[in-house]
Parts: structure tokens; sequence; C-alpha cells
């Protein structure tokens, strides 16, 4: 199994990403603005809760489709014997 070398560059990458990462540090404010949208969900207004998508979801199977088929049939039979 052969291993395919990194260019240069992308061998250094990793270890600077590591030091900027520990050499910054997020202002305060931030990070409690950040918890603040995450911890506390708000609730839709009518609008949004009025505009959401239903779905709706009908199953159904081959034999249900054979019996609703037959039922429509009989049914169109009879009214058209009762018409005449």
């Amino acid at each position: 199994m052969s291993t395919v070398e990194q260019p240069p560059a992308a061998r250094g990458r990793m270890p600077e990403l590591r030091r900027l990462r520990d050499d910054v540090t997020p202002p305060p404010d931030l990070v409690a603005r950040v918890m603040t949208r995450v911890s506390e969900p708000r609730l839709p207004s009518i609008w949004q809760w009025l505009n959401r998508p239903v779905l709706l979801e009908l199953r159904i199977s081959p034999l249900v489709m054979i019996g609703l088929a037959m039922a429509l049939g009989a049914a169109f039979v009879y009214v058209g014997a009762t018409l005449r």
C-alpha cells in the first residue's frame, strides 16, 4: 500500500492552525450572544406557524387499491342501473 505525500505547504498547515487556535480567544460578548441564541429557542409568530409546510402521507397497499377500484366500479354500475 502506498502513501501519498502531501506538498510542503500542506504539511505545515495543521501546526499553524493549532497554534492559531491556542493564541486567539473569542471576545466574551460574542460567546454570550451565541449562547443565548442556542439556549433560548424563539417561538414562531402566528404567520410563521400558519405558513409552515404540512406533510400528508398516504400509504395504500395494492390490495386496498384493487378493492377500491372494485367498489368504485360497482358504484358506477349501480348508479348507471338506477338512472334508467
